[in-house]
């Protein structure tokens, strides 16, 4: 009798555990079975957007400039746009430039206004930016990317300084400088020191400055022979001689005689 009861109990034992076997694997089932279509759910809203960003003028962008384009939800009046989605590039080559936005399709409602927007910078100054609303959620285009045309922003700049600036001749008694092989230019050390370029030769001397006053002295250039350019090496050289007064106006020089009248101007190069 007792033998036949602890046959009995371990059977009971033998189908709890199994029966605790049998949950377990069921529940770990469910699990695998849910994790996918979350998974496939989440993949479902996700979108992308095509972007196409251009801007009219042929200008060069200095060294690290970086283009960003963003995607903001507008609705709301008075306070800071929620930004959707933003990709930030460096940039490489000439315009136009085309950026893939990804974003959650799920986060866009159908009553809510949106803007996409563009700009360009380079070390925190804006260069080009969007000035048009752009909603690629209400406005449709047929095929390729959404476009977005960017304008220059007008930035007045700063003074340069007269010396320790590379300053590249533009014009000489208001003609336009003809570079064959080398453009003339000029170059005021802070210690008073001049040197530059006539067109053939080099050439190094020294100057002062009171105010908008200057005088070059002690002139001296090399005697190289050439070909051509030599009647502008001798106007420049002229203009040299003949400076008596300079002024700046953000990024261009002029030099003036004493009457005041401009012998030639000069603008500012970057090498960086």
């Amino acid at each position: 009798m007792e033998k036949h009861q602890a046959v009995h109990s371990r059977k009971k034992a033998l189908t709890g555990l199994s029966l605790l076997a049998l949950s377990a694997f069921a529940i770990t089932g469910c699990d695998q079975q849910t994790k996918p279509t979350e998974n496939t759910e989440q993949a479902k809203s996700i979108s992308t957007l095509t972007t196409q960003v251009s801007y009219k003028d042929r200008s060069m962008l200095r060294p690290g400039s970086q283009l960003i384009v963003t995607l903001s939800d507008v609705s709301k009046m008075d306070v800071k746009a929620d930004i959707i989605t933003q990709e930030v590039i460096d940039i490489t080559q000439a315009p136009p430039f085309t950026v893939e936005l990804t974003y959650d399709a799920s986060k866009v409602n159908d009553k809510h206004r949106y803007s996409l927007s563009a700009r360009i910078i380079n070390k925190d100054k804006v260069l080009y930016t969007s000035t048009t609303n752009n909603d690629p959620f209400r406005e449709s285009q047929l095929t390729g990317p959404y476009k977005i045309e960017l304008s220059k922003v007008s930035v007045e700049k700063p003074d340069v300084t007269l010396t320790n600036t590379y300053w590249k001749a533009i014009t000489i008694n208001a003609q336009t400088v003809n570079v064959r092989t080398k453009e003339p230019f000029i170059q005021f050390d802070k210690d008073y020191r001049v040197n530059g370029f006539l067109g053939c030769n080099n050439f190094s001397g020294s100057y002062s400055t009171e105010q908008h006053t200057i005088t070059l002295s002690q002139l001296a250039s090399t005697k190289k022979m050439c070909s051509e350019n030599m009647d502008q090496e001798a106007a420049m050289s002229n203009v040299l001689n003949n400076t008596s007064k300079w002024e700046i106006t953000g990024e261009s020089l002029k030099l003036k005689n004493n009457s005041g009248n401009t012998l030639a101007t000069f603008n500012a190069v970057y090498f960086n």
